[in-house]
């Protein structure tokens, strides 16, 4: 498959995928989590930095890797299906075979068909039951027979096992797992009934027979009671039944039976058949189908995902602030124009603030001796201590002190709206003054950010 570089990966053109933006992301945090693969942090937009998937690695991206493995899985459980219709088929023509007589038994037939999946379905809802609300659920044996199978043949179509981990993590988690089992459960169920009735619509057109009953340890009132109470919901739909002359004349000693009677135990095998089988998988299936992706739609983030989705939330809303200060900006060039020469000269710092409250913005090394009277020194490195410090009341003035060797960034500008907002009175002081490379920058910055000029200082080194 060829795939484009990442310089050149443009999310306009980014190749369709069938995997949504949330599986995705459940991916890529799968990845950064456990492998060397990190989202670009350059990225305006989550949707723009999934677009990496897609272009690492440059041999097959992840994003292609996965889409291989969601059609093998597709493909599996066609197989799967296909199978079981092949099984429903099979099935019918010997509980069909007949003797000389043509004589057919019709509960015989009726349990070969509906035993097993009466059983199966018995069991299903107890397992469901007994399941609850729990959401540590294994895969079972089907589903870890698709994966295992999966897995192997995986391995001949160059995806790698980090990507395959990452996918199943995505495809088959714990929250939704039962109903994803319950919806392969139900399909293959469903077919292989569907097969069993097409199979016995098609002998039933092309063979005459004789439907008889025998047992030994029922009488006949017994037996009229059962085909009554079976006879029920055919009943109600308006399908022709047999009525009690039809099964008292059914005995398999009995030699000759009439057509109407034959058609009238046709009509509840078939009838049979589709109410007890065919529509109650097809309908449990699609509950479950529902379910499942209702239950994937739900699942809870993980605490990596939730982390990604943080990070390009801030550059979202770095690039709108940005876009509305740049605007402000061009408006406030006009009017500071007198205030220029404030840029070039940086007013020193009043000795009386060094007993102020200060917060060190990004400060990576030790706080400078001369604010050692300070009455309060606060290290702002992340975003939790910056929210602190603009939420905490101030009674004295504050400043806030920034490294002129760095230059200012959209974090760096978000900041000090921020902080104009919570404490329009709060000063800026450029660490090493005037001789600071980034000290214009900062000076700028502050400007832009709406800190008055009188309010911006430089802190004199040891030099000075």
């Amino acid at each position: 498959m060829s795939l484009s570089s990442p310089h050149k990966t443009d999310p306009l053109n980014a190749p369709k995928t069938g995997l949504s933006q949330r599986a995705q992301l459940s991916i890529a945090a799968w990845l950064e989590s456990n492998t060397q693969f990190r989202l670009p942090n350059q990225a305006a937009t989550l949707k723009g930095a999934l677009q990496s998937l897609s272009a690492s690695p440059q041999e097959k991206s992840y994003l292609a890797q996965a889409e291989q493995l969601r059609r093998y899985f597709m493909r599996g459980l066609l197989l799967l299906f296909a199978l079981t219709f092949v099984l429903g088929l099979l099935a019918v023509p010997p509980a069909f075979a007949v003797s000389a007589s043509g004589k057919v038994n019709i509960f015989w037939l009726l349990i070969v068909m509906l035993g097993f999946h009466g059983i199966n379905l018995a069991i299903w809802f107890i397992g469901m039951l007994a399941l609850g609300r729990s959401s540590n659920q294994s895969k079972g044996i089907v589903l870890s027979t698709l994966i295992f199978l999966n897995q192997k043949i995986s391995k001949y179509s160059h995806i790698n096992t980090d990507t395959s981990s990452a996918f199943w993590h995505w495809q088959c988690p714990a929250h939704s797992n039962r109903w994803l089992l319950s919806t392969i459960s139900h399909t293959a169920w469903l077919s292989y009934l569907l097969a069993g009735f097409l199979m016995t619509l098609l002998l039933l057109l092309t063979n005459q027979v004789n439907f008889v009953w025998e047992t030994t340890l029922l009488d006949d009132q017994q037996f009229l009671w059962l085909t009554q109470q079976l006879s029920i919901l055919p009943n109600l739909l308006g399908i022709t039944v047999p009525n009690q002359v039809d099964i008292l004349a059914s005995r398999v000693d009995i030699i000759s039976q009439s057509a109407s009677t034959r058609q009238h135990w046709a009509s509840l095998l078939l009838a049979s058949l589709i109410l007890y089988g065919v529509l109650p998988r097809l309908l449990l299936g699609v509950i479950s189908l529902l379910m499942y992706r209702l239950k994937r739609v739900t699942l809870p983030k993980t605490t990596q995902e939730q982390a990604i989705e943080r990070r390009y939330q801030e550059h979202a809303n770095s690039h709108i602030i940005d876009k509305e200060t740049l605007d402000k900006a061009k408006t406030q060039r006009h009017t500071s124009a007198s205030n220029a020469h404030q840029q070039d000269r940086l007013t020193v710092l009043p000795q009386e603030a060094l007993s102020q409250v200060w917060g060190l913005f990004e400060w990576s090394q030790a706080a400078p001796t001369c604010l050692a009277g300070a009455s309060l020194v606060t290290m702002l490195n992340d975003a939790s201590q910056q929210h602190a410090f603009l939420a905490t009341p101030h009674p004295q003035p504050m400043y806030i002190l920034v490294d002129g060797e760095h230059s200012p960034d959209r974090g760096s500008r978000r900041f000090l709206l921020n902080a104009i907002t919570s404490h329009p009175d709060v000063s800026l002081v450029i660490a090493n003054g005037q001789s600071a490379p980034f000290a214009t920058d900062w000076q700028r910055t502050g400007l832009e950010s709406g800190i008055h000029p009188e309010r911006l200082f430089r802190l004199m080194d040891d030099k000075e």
